[in-house]
């Protein structure tokens, strides 16, 4: 005998629309806000360098925006407000000047340095009348690593957050989805079926 249905929505089906909800608003405030650079010849460029190992500059940098945006959202529901005009420009731009790194810089922490003013100047480029905010955003993401200074706007943490989980998603999901076997070395330890 089959219940009938009461009109409630499953707590996964609201999950579900929540999810499906965010995703399409977080596409609305790139395409809105950041058309310039996810249509630029820069960021199509940005798919073809890799970047923490596994994962490429621009797979990485739409998981920086997305992640920032997702971040303003909630700060959002907590009654803080965000610019989010200037976190999509910024987190979409914060890499660019990384592109061509192997021609450009003699050695990772020279990279790590200077990509930010590189990308900076790439998104004076791409951005007519780039925000003072964005480009502060892009200046100061590396921070805490590097010679970053610390960002001195609620923007600019998110974005230097949003960069950090990024990286670490990067290059967690990259082990799995190229098979090194993570997956299977923590599966093994967890039930205890360690290999010798």
């Amino acid at each position: 005998m089959q219940k009938p249905k009461t009109g409630r929505i499953s707590v996964r089906e609201r999950l579900k629309a929540y999810r499906s909800s965010r995703k399409s608003q977080i596409r609305s405030d790139m395409e809105h806000y950041g058309s310039e650079i996810l249509n630029s010849e820069e960021l199509n460029q940005a798919y073809g360098q890799t970047h923490h190992t596994w994962s490429t500059v621009g797979e990485h940098t739409l998981r920086v925006a997305s992640a920032s945006l997702a971040i303003c959202y909630m700060l959002r529901k907590l009654h803080i407000q965000t610019d989010i005009p200037a976190v999509v420009k910024g987190s979409l731009c914060h890499d660019l000047g990384i592109l061509g790194r192997n021609e450009k810089y003699a050695s990772k922490s020279e990279c790590s340095r200077e990509h930010p003013s590189d990308s900076v100047k790439v998104a004076r480029r791409l951005v007519k009348d780039l925000p003072d905010k964005s480009a502060d955003i892009i200046e100061r993401h590396m921070w805490p690593a590097g010679h970053s200074k610390a960002p001195n706007s609620i923007e600019g943490v998110i974005v230097s957050t949003a960069d950090k989980y990024a990286a670490v998603k990067d290059i967690v999901q990259g082990s799995e989805i190229k098979h090194t076997g993570m997956k299977q070395y923590v599966s093994n330890l967890v039930s205890g079926n360690r290999r010798k």
